[in-house]
């Protein structure tokens, strides 16, 4: 449980990392064919591991053909690293040290790949406290992360929701999750052209 998954569209295969199985922490890499009879098999890749970790959060990055992590947490620390695993070829793993300060020590937060700006964006979660806070990874030119400052009125603080990149209107959505007032069952839109802003969405129908 709490491990990570991300669509591989080159290889049409789901890519699983890490997790925590009741006894261990793992950072083992699995791979499942959806072409055919779906198949599953761990992937061995080179270079130095991520540490084991739960929670954390993935991406795909379509340009470099990888995925990317960031953050987690294992026996009772929190990471706020970065790394990426390359997907063609032999799968090759590859810490990444971005420029600027990072988001602080965090798990269960969310993070979408943003195609139209070639960046990460990393929502909420929790470390000492719950956060509420939107960062960006640069990937194009420098690597660097950023702390963005949206404007109108954020989400509470909250961990373990869930967000998606809508390449429609160009904004991430937000849904659930546990803020400080207990579990959600709210919407909200970051919109990611220009100066970036906050929208609560009004959904009909029953909520979740």
């Amino acid at each position: 449980r709490w491990h990570t998954a991300i669509y591989d569209p080159v290889r049409d295969r789901m890519i699983v990392f890490a997790g925590f199985d009741g006894d261990l922490y793992l950072n083992d890499v699995w791979a499942l064919t959806l072409s055919g009879t779906p198949t599953w098999s761990e992937l061995s890749p080179a270079g130095t591991p991520p540490s084991p970790r739960y929670r954390q959060s993935a991406i795909y990055d379509p340009v470099r053909d990888r995925m990317v992590i960031f953050g987690g947490w294992f026996s009772g620390d929190g990471y706020n690293d970065t790394w990426a695993l390359s997907l063609s070829g032999t799968p090759t793993w590859t810490e990444l040290l971005p420029d600027g300060t990072p988001p602080s020590r965090r798990i269960s937060h969310t993070a979408i790949y943003d195609p139209v700006r070639d960046r990460m964006i990393v929502f909420g979660g929790i470390d000492d406290v719950l956060r509420n806070d939107v960062w960006s990874l640069s990937f194009a030119d420098t690597l660097a992360w950023t702390e963005l400052s949206p404007s109108g009125t954020p989400p509470l603080e909250r961990y373990i929701h869930t967000a998606v990149y809508d390449p429609v209107r160009d904004r991430m959505l937000v849904f659930g999750g546990f803020d400080v007032a207990g579990y959600a069952d709210d919407t909200w839109a970051l919109a990611l052209a220009g100066s970036t802003s906050w929208t609560e969405l009004q959904p009909g129908g029953p909520l979740p």
